[in-house]
């Protein structure tokens, strides 16, 4: 497989949002941990499109080596935290967030920026539906917040999509 620089990580997302490309980023980064900056400066420096393009590979590399996100959690909760930027940055950030072991130190920050963005009118479907999955899995290790998830799902759940009907249904039964 070929060795990408930063440059040809770039070059690689302005070709387009793929399947191909995210697997051969990923297949780089998992091969060569190193690159995990390249992509998190194609993520951080945008354009907006190429922001978008990185965030994709970056959920799979978390479900694949969740120890490679370990350095970015700080920059990850600022960048949940910016006002007015595209839905991508949530919503992949959160996809992410799943399929880790959030660090202790990062919990709180995290588990607020998910009630946040769960209870928010404004939050699409994808990233209301991520926060559940991730306030779900904080909620095994503190079961305090049960009550206020249960809560949320409740209030979400008589106009919600399906999607978020569906997911809420499953993190209710397995609550109860």
């Amino acid at each position: 497989m070929a060795n990408f620089t930063l440059m040809n990580f770039r070059q690689l997302l302005e070709q387009g949002h793929s399947k191909t490309n995210t697997t051969t980023i990923v297949d780089e980064v998992c091969a060569s941990p190193i690159k995990m900056e390249e992509l998190m400066t194609c993520f951080t420096e945008g354009p907006v499109q190429i922001t978008q393009r990185a965030a994709w590979p970056i959920s799979f590399i978390a479900q694949k080596h969740p120890e490679l996100l370990n350095k970015y959690y700080k920059l990850f909760i600022e960048l949940l935290n910016q006002p007015n930027k595209h839905d991508s940055i949530n919503r992949n950030i959160l996809r992410a967030f799943q399929f880790v072991t959030i660090p202790e130190k990062h919990e709180g920050n995290i588990l607020d920026i998910s009630f946040n963005l769960l209870n928010s009118p404004n939050e699409p479907i994808a990233v209301k539906a991520f926060s559940m999955t991730v306030i779900f899995n904080l909620s095994k290790k503190y079961p305090d917040i049960i009550p206020e998830l249960k809560a949320s799902i409740e209030t979400l759940m008589p106009n919600a999509s399906a999607g978020i009907k569906s997911r809420g249904k499953k993190i209710l039964k397995a609550i109860q």
